[in-house]
């Protein structure tokens, strides 16, 4: 049987750099991921919110902001450019993300399991974990200590014995699904001056914002978009099924592209292989419409053609861990800090909402996520980062994003070699020096 220190379920940008973190001290890690790169929806999504506070404050740090800079050290990767809601934006070639997170697990010594998913969780009697990997029939038996579900279901940790939630408190309804696409061949030049007459058409925010974002609309090389709401009312006056109120996405000036988040897809299960297809073919079908609509009410986009679709649809929101302490809305939007803080963020907190077509936002300061949002209320050996730690329905909103949830991902690497070194579990580990190990590896933690 094998047998490694620290196993790491999901091998997207949370998974990663868990891995990575727990290889750099020390300890043996194996990657076990499903598709046949790493990466995860990184690898779809050319542009990563969350790294900046409102006010232009660099939040997330470490490995997180080392893979920015490795990316645009190969030419894949835009500066960081200001934006009134998310804080800055990035522009990432997602096929330069795929290298460079290879590249990444290799340095560090990560042992990197693709095409294989976690189908089972034992605890033993000598207190590790045997984990059972699959892959297209194939079965592996591994023993480790320790355990990391970045899977963003939490299916795995459940495997383990950790109790899950799913979606909002009060009904269970999960934020809306997309499946999202990339256009080429936008006559940006055209599409801004649009923007310029019809300030209105482009973001939801107030007019003093609006005006300071549109006078550097010319020499942006990327911008955030949530427009076109006038143009979506008219198309569906007119027949169109257009499943959204407006059109959120990015625009790469530069290179006449734009991507987009349009598809709306509500109530989806990873767990239900009926339900979930029926999403994908959904995000489809509704792609099929939104690149009519471009091409026809949008100035810029008339001869815009589909560049780029998504390996899968992406899942803004699934289960929640039910952990040692639940992250809330209220924690986010009062700034709170926590003696156990791991990890910083300030992204607006993000619903797309299963109830109407449009997204709910507010704008919080900095916030802390603490180190027991990660671990499950009584099983051990079992860590939780990204999408699915402890957190409420309206907190995950802003702690989703992928800055963020890589930071999560470092934490519970870090806390995973240093409980190894110190042969204790997850939840007695002296939290003062897995801090003083984050802040040491360059991740910010308060």
């Amino acid at each position: 049987m094998n047998q490694y220190d620290v196993v790491v379920a999901g091998g997207g940008t949370t998974g990663l750099a868990a891995a990575v973190a727990a290889a750099r001290h020390g300890a043996t890690v194996l990657l076990v991921e499903q598709l046949g790169f790493l990466g995860g929806n990184a690898a779809i999504v050319p542009a990563w919110l969350g790294f900046h506070s409102l006010d232009g404050e660099l939040m997330v740090k470490g490995i997180p902001l080392e893979a920015v800079e490795r990316l645009q050290l190969e030419g894949g990767a835009t500066d960081f450019h200001r934006d009134p809601i998310c804080g800055s934006v990035v522009g990432v070639n997602t096929h330069w993300w795929k290298l460079v997170a290879a590249e990444m697990a290799s340095e560090a010594g990560v042992a990197v399991r693709l095409h294989s998913r976690v189908a089972g969780v034992e605890r033993r009697s000598d207190g590790t974990l045997g984990v059972t990997t699959e892959c297209r029939g194939t079965r592996g038996d591994i023993s480790t200590r320790t355990l990391i579900d970045c899977t963003d279901t939490g299916e795995v940790a459940a495997m383990g014995g950790a109790e899950l939630s799913r979606g909002r408190a009060s009904d269970g309804s999960v934020q809306v699904a997309s499946w999202s696409f990339a256009v080429n061949g936008v006559n940006t030049l055209e599409l801004i001056d649009y923007l310029l007459e019809h300030p209105e058409e482009a973001r939801p925010f107030p007019d003093v914002e609006l005006y300071d974002w549109l006078a550097g609309l010319r020499q942006a090389e990327i911008f955030v978009l949530g427009a076109f709401k006038s143009l979506v009312a008219r198309a569906r006056a007119e027949g169109m099924d257009l499943p959204r109120n407006n059109v959120p996405g990015v625009v790469f000036a530069h290179r006449g592209e734009f991507f987009t988040v349009a598809s709306r897809v509500v109530d989806v299960d990873p767990g239900d292989p009926e339900n979930l297809s029926k999403a994908e073919l959904t995000g489809m079908r509704q792609t099929k419409e939104w690149l009519t609509f471009l091409r026809t009410y949008v100035p810029g986009f008339s001869n815009a053609d589909l560049a780029a679709t998504p390996h899968q649809i992406g899942l803004r929101e699934t289960n929640h861990l039910l952990g040692a302490y639940q992250l809330t809305g209220e924690d986010l939007m009062a700034g709170r800090t926590f003696p156990d803080g791991i990890a910083m963020g300030a992204y607006h907190l993000d619903i797309h909402p299963p109830d109407h077509a449009g997204i709910d936002t507010q704008r919080p300061p900095h916030y802390q996520i603490p180190f027991r949002a990660l671990l499950p209320r009584e099983a051990d050996g079992i860590a939780v980062a990204g999408r699915a730690i402890s957190a409420t329905h309206e907190a995950m909103a802003s702690t989703r994003v992928i800055p963020i949830s890589m930071a999560l991902g470092q934490a519970a690497g870090t806390a995973a070699a240093l409980a190894t070194r110190g042969g204790c579990e997850l939840r007695d580990l002296d939290v003062d020096k897995l801090r003083e190990a984050l802040a040491a590896d360059g991740a910010r933690v308060s």
